[in-house]
């Protein structure tokens, strides 16, 4: 049996609709801010249930753009080290410095004691990472830490559409929200982002900084320093046909993650990351934790070659603070003098000359976890397999550490 990282199932009914609407964009001559992504953006928005939302070419100028939207510059922003780098280039995109913080293994997201120690005084904001779909229980913690110290919460939802606590939706558990429609993520169209938010400014700030810095209200002369960060109308159509299908796709999520939860019940060997009951996730990941001892790089080869199964990229195999742009790079984006830890001319105190090191949290995270293959499509049958396939692996000695 093969069972691939990935499949993205678009059937005929689908493919019709999305050329049908394609011609009529090509037909209309409107290939960009049009009808589609406008429509895109009210489905998008009705599922979240903010008042507003606004498509972007992509998630990392999402959170750039929500940044500069609440006017934050020359501050310092504390994301997790246990995110994709894009979260930091973000904020280093922004005019902003990054302060790592570490994560909590049991929810691979800020560790609120951690978080606590890391705020300076040009502190601004702090980006919550839901990590594999999963919001943290210590949310409300984070949001009080914040609130204490003045501090915008935002939230990087790239791997949470379709998620919520207590009720509530990722994407509105902060002053806004930033989506991937990467093709790994839970609706996808190729490329793409969105922000949500029900904050007027910040929606109105978006609207323009996304379009070169266009101020409708000054007869579209520019108010912003702004840029391209659009969506095409062909990139909307295929969010139209995603949207049409959003509770469908996060059920048949569920749905495998529950043969997951099942067949991985009381095995010995391998832990689940447990969801907290008052939360409800779409998996972007199922993640799950190998018995000590087992080398994970071994682990996925000889599941690949021996059985077939690849496992997907991990959530995330190197926190941040390991990559090595940050021998060349200062935390706020400014290049080092040959690699030497230099001082940054931004401002004063930046702190760059110091590497930051320091997370025991995120470095056992990154070393001891991995995660299932997850998508709709995916049968009871390959899931059998997939944790069979998985469970003789980690009971062969060739898959040790040792």
């Amino acid at each position: 049996m093969n069972i691939p990282i990935l499949r993205i199932p678009f059937p005929e009914d689908e493919k019709r609709f999305i050329n049908q609407k394609i011609n009529e964009v090509l037909d209309s001559g409107v290939l960009t801010m049009g009808k589609y992504t406008q429509e895109f953006e009210e489905l998008f928005r009705r599922f979240i249930g903010s008042r507003y939302a606004v498509s972007t070419s992509n998630c990392t100028v999402a959170l750039e753009i929500i940044i500069r939207s609440l006017g934050i510059e020359g501050k310092s922003i504390i994301i997790p080290t246990n995110t994709f780098m894009a979260t930091a280039y973000a904020v280093m995109q922004s005019g902003n410095k990054v302060i790592f913080a570490d994560s909590d293994r049991d929810t691979l997201s800020l560790y609120p004691k951690d978080l606590r120690k890391r705020i300076d005084p040009d502190t601004a904001a702090v980006v919550l990472v839901h990590i594999g779909g999963v919001i943290t229980p210590d949310y409300y913690e984070i949001k009080k830490i914040c609130e204490e110290n003045n501090l915008y919460l935002i939230e990087d939802c790239a791997h949470a559409f379709g998620c919520s606590i207590d009720g509530k939706n990722a994407g509105l558990l902060g002053v806004a929200g930033a989506f991937s429609f990467f093709p790994t993520k839970v609706v996808t169209t190729g490329e793409g982002g969105m922000i949500t938010t029900d904050d007027e400014d910040v929606y109105k700030n978006a609207m323009m900084i996304r379009n070169h810095g266009k101020n409708p209200a000054m007869g579209n002369r520019m108010s912003q320093f702004g840029y391209n960060y659009r969506l095409s109308e062909i990139t909307a159509v295929i969010g139209i046909q995603q949207m049409r299908k959003a509770a469908e796709i996060a059920a048949a999520r569920k749905e495998v993650a529950s043969i997951y939860d099942r067949l991985l019940a009381d095995n010995g060997h391998v832990r689940p990351l447990s969801v907290p009951s008052n939360m409800a996730s779409t998996y972007y990941k199922y993640i799950a934790f190998l018995p000590e001892g087992c080398d994970r790089s071994k682990v996925k080869r000889i599941m690949k070659e021996k059985y077939g199964v690849s496992l997907t990229g991990e959530v995330y195999a190197d926190p941040c603070h390991t990559e090595p742009i940050w021998k060349e790079y200062t935390y706020c984006g400014k290049l080092r003098n040959n690699g030497r830890a230099v001082g940054c001319t931004r401002w004063p105190g930046c702190g760059c000359k110091t590497l930051q090191d320091g997370f025991p949290e995120a470095t056992y995270l990154s070393n001891h976890h991995i995660c299932l293959p997850l998508y709709p499509g995916l049968t009871e049958k390959e899931c059998v397999y997939v944790v069979h396939s998985l469970l003789e692996t980690v009971r062969n000695k060739a898959a040790t550490a040792f």
